[in-house]
């Protein structure tokens, strides 16, 4: 299938916690046995474990050898040592290739992480093309932020640009030519920190380049970048997709949780000077959690009218945040969910172990660790902060009967974008629901998507209050997902009908 980007449901995968197979207990420690499969192999082996959720493109972060100098704990994978070949931990090449080869023929698309900005310290390159990177003023090699494992590349040479073009095309044929005589490999890649490289111009060279080296396949390209502004720099240079981090930030900053550990609406301190988050507080604090989601989500629209690209992947969960079911509760993290697979332009994006309702980000740099992401719990009229962490390990919502139901959800959510066009390549328009409550408590953002002569009308309810609704008529139609209560849409939940 050529053109498969906007049915795209993705489902990032970190090869330590996936494969993750250490004792739950001293009982099965006593018991343990040498493991005898790679975590490439394991995956491999259980496809159709994730074939049955029904996501239908696999990211895997950074699968490349890590990097051993200056390494933070057990190594970051964002610390790459050689482009063009695969983490010993992990497997090897020919286990990655019958991996991606079988992954295809259950259905999967598949894409890598990759770091276009920076490459480990002793990366390949560091002896043999010293050029390649940037340096300080004291000739010193240069690394971004706090990456002090990193060594950030430079655009502005131009035997880098071909060599980045080649790793492209390397991993995008990697699995030799297709029955058609074509260059076949992955699908795509997540492209860790596009906008932060020195010469964005390379963009523009490598997109054209590499569509065209591969025009028979349709190839994603995820950018991970923040901001509107710097989303929109990049699909102008050809980037068809990248992270709504503007979106995001609406969870990350508006929601938190009770004691009890219920979600709700606790907003981070100082938002009123926060001025990357003006446009979707000013909505908040005009129009409530409503209307905040839906300054995120016309951001894209009132600019792209065009239904389809540019597309730009939603989430509770990424690997970088950490967990939805901690950060905002159960029940929010859900009600999110139901907007993201109901939304305009959307890649709908499952971090590994969401479907259980993880709460513990996967590892990265450490096997424990606090991240510093943190969320914020209402005690009776205080707020208090508690840290998140990353885990080599899963911890994974308490009761199986839980688990179940969060699955279920999922599940439900997959069909529902699957089997209704609609979702994915339909227009948006903002409906009124016509909520019985002030404008500045406004919980449900409702919207109708339309293709050709077939409209949906879908309402969430992102607040932890249910809401009674004046024009809930708009939802008479055939159900497909969720309900009303007589004219009540309950706190966090959705409804979706199709019109007569």
């Amino acid at each position: 299938m050529k053109h498969w980007i906007s049915s795209a449901v993705i489902y990032q995968i970190n090869l330590r916690g996936l494969a993750m197979r250490e004792p739950r207990n001293a009982i099965e420690a006593a018991k343990e046995k040498p493991l005898t499969e790679s975590p490439l192999a394991y995956t491999t082996r259980n496809l159709p474990a994730i074939k049955k959720l029904g996501a239908n493109v696999l990211y895997f972060m950074p699968p490349y050898p890590i990097g051993n100098a200056f390494r933070k704990g057990i190594g970051s994978p964002y610390s790459i040592r050689d482009f063009r070949a695969i983490e010993p931990e992990y497997g090897t090449l020919d286990e990655m290739k019958d991996l991606v080869r079988k992954a295809h023929k259950l259905g999967f698309k598949v894409i890598f992480d990759i770091t276009p900005n920076h490459t480990s310290r002793d990366n390949v390159w560091t002896e043999s093309h010293p050029e390649f990177y940037v340096k300080t003023d004291a000739g010193e090699i240069f690394f971004d932020c706090d990456w002090s494992d990193t060594a950030k590349l430079d655009y502005t040479q131009p035997a880098l640009r071909r060599e980045m073009l080649a790793i492209y095309d390397f991993w995008l044929s990697f699995l030799g030519a297709d029955a058609k005589g074509q260059p076949d490999g992955i699908d795509g890649f997540r492209l860790d920190m596009a906008h932060f490289i020195n010469d964005k111009s390379f963009w523009n060279e490598a997109m054209p380049q590499l569509h065209a080296r591969h025009a028979s396949r349709e190839l994603l390209f995820l950018a991970e970048c923040y901001g509107i502004g710097n989303n929109v720099d990049l699909f102008e240079r050809g980037i068809n997709a990248a992270y709504d981090d503007d979106f995001y930030k609406v969870c990350s900053l508006l929601y938190g949780i009770t004691e009890e550990g219920r979600s709700t609406i606790v907003p981070a301190a100082d938002l009123e000077t926060n001025h990357d988050f003006k446009d979707r507080y000013d909505a908040f604090l005009s129009s409530g959690m409503a209307g905040a989601f839906e300054r995120a989500l016309l951001n894209y629209e009132q600019k792209y009218r065009k239904a389809g690209a540019p597309w730009v992947a939603r989430y509770s969960d990424n690997h970088d945040e950490g967990r939805g079911f901690y950060l905002f509760g159960p029940e929010a993290t859900k009600a999110i969910n139901m907007l993201v697979f109901m939304a305009p332009r959307t890649l709908p994006f499952i971090l590994t172990g969401e479907e259980f309702g993880a709460t513990n980000r996967p590892p990265i740099h450490d096997r424990m660790n606090p991240i510093g992401k943190r969320r914020r719990i209402l005690c009776g009229q205080t707020v208090r902060e508690q840290e998140s962490v990353e885990f080599e390990g899963n911890s994974f919502a308490r009761d199986p009967a839980e688990r179940a139901a969060i699955y279920a959800l999922f599940q439900s959510l997959i069909r529902l974008r699957k089997e209704n066009k609609e979702l994915s390549l339909g227009t948006f328009a903002l409906l009124d629901a016509g909520e019985n409550c002030a404008p500045s408590q406004r919980s449900v953002v409702a919207f109708a998507r339309k293709r050709g002569k077939s409209v949906l009308h879908c309402a969430i309810n992102l607040g932890p209050e249910d809401r009674q609704l004046r024009n809930s008529a708009q939802f008479a139609g055939a159900p497909l997902f969720g309900g009303l209560r007589g004219d009540i849409l309950p706190a966090f939940s959705a409804i979706a009908v199709r019109q007569p």
